[in-house]
């Protein structure tokens, strides 16, 4: 039951902010269109890339395209329902987050569901644009929504795992930033191009490899049952691990004493 409700509380968040942002409907949509803009300059990148060379590592433009997809997806849901995770380090920093401790709800999911990316939603349709562009078959469009979903949830929680660390010292955000960045940049390379032991670390301490490559190669390209289940345990652990190192900051939370209220 507070599994559904949590659910609802996160679709009703995201409802009302899109409402807000919906006042302004020129933003809302140059937002999406420049986002959409922005990441079809990869695929010219990687065309010219591959005009040059057959495949980097057994992946061809096909599959180095469906690898930025779904790194875009998956970055689209995370920045569309929990844009207000990336607001964690202010928040603690500021000691602003008295107002969220006060309400009846997941104090995580309250603050993670407290902002929109309205460009994120640009990333989300350029996901599909990419199945267009490379052909996918008809079925791919249809995986492509849960291959977005456990990116954009694996996504959230490792940076949420890591901004936790702002709880225990000052800058502590540089280290989610830094992994961020490694997910986004490592993520949509082919795997073969990096050693064992990067390549042990892209799936446990910064499991980008979980974040593209696993939803691109086993749910869409070659569909194994194993693996879909590794992978919806490793997203359920990174999720369950967000809540915990979260909880556990906020036992070394300082309040600011500021007077605020939310509508």
């Amino acid at each position: 039951m507070a599994v559904k409700n949590n659910f609802k509380l996160i679709f009703s968040y995201f409802k009302l902010n899109l409402k807000k942002e919906w006042k302004y409907k020129t933003s809302f949509f140059m937002q999406m269109i420049m986002m959409i803009l922005n990441d079809l300059f990869f695929i010219i990148q990687w065309y010219i890339i591959f005009r040059l060379v057959d495949n980097i590592g057994g992946y061809g433009f096909k599959e180095t395209m469906l690898l930025w997809g779904i790194s875009a997806g998956g970055y689209g849901i995370s920045h569309a329902f929990f844009a207000g995770a990336w607001n964690i380090k202010d928040i603690v920093y500021e000691g602003k987050l008295d107002v969220f401790l006060t309400q009846p709800k997941n104090v995580l999911i309250n603050v993670s569901c407290s902002s929109t990316d309205v460009s994120a939603i640009g990333d989300m349709m350029y996901a599909f644009i990419v199945l267009a562009i490379i052909r996918a078959p008809w079925h791919w469009y249809l995986l492509m929504i849960p291959a977005m979903i456990m990116s954009g949830l694996i996504y959230v929680s490792v940076y949420v795992v890591y901004v936790s660390l702002c709880f225990y010292m000052k800058r502590g955000d540089a280290v989610a930033r830094s992994v961020e960045g490694a997910m986004n940049k490592a993520g949509g390379y082919p795997p073969a191009i990096y050693n064992t032991i990067v390549k042990g670390l892209f799936f446990t301490l910064i499991p980008c490899f979980f974040y593209t490559v696993v939803p691109a190669q086993y749910i869409l390209m070659t569909p194994n049952i194993w693996w879909i289940l590794i992978a919806v345990g490793i997203t359920t652990f990174w999720v369950v691990l967000a809540f915990v190192s979260f909880r556990l900051g906020l036992k070394k939370y300082n309040s600011g004493n500021l007077m605020g209220g939310r509508l």
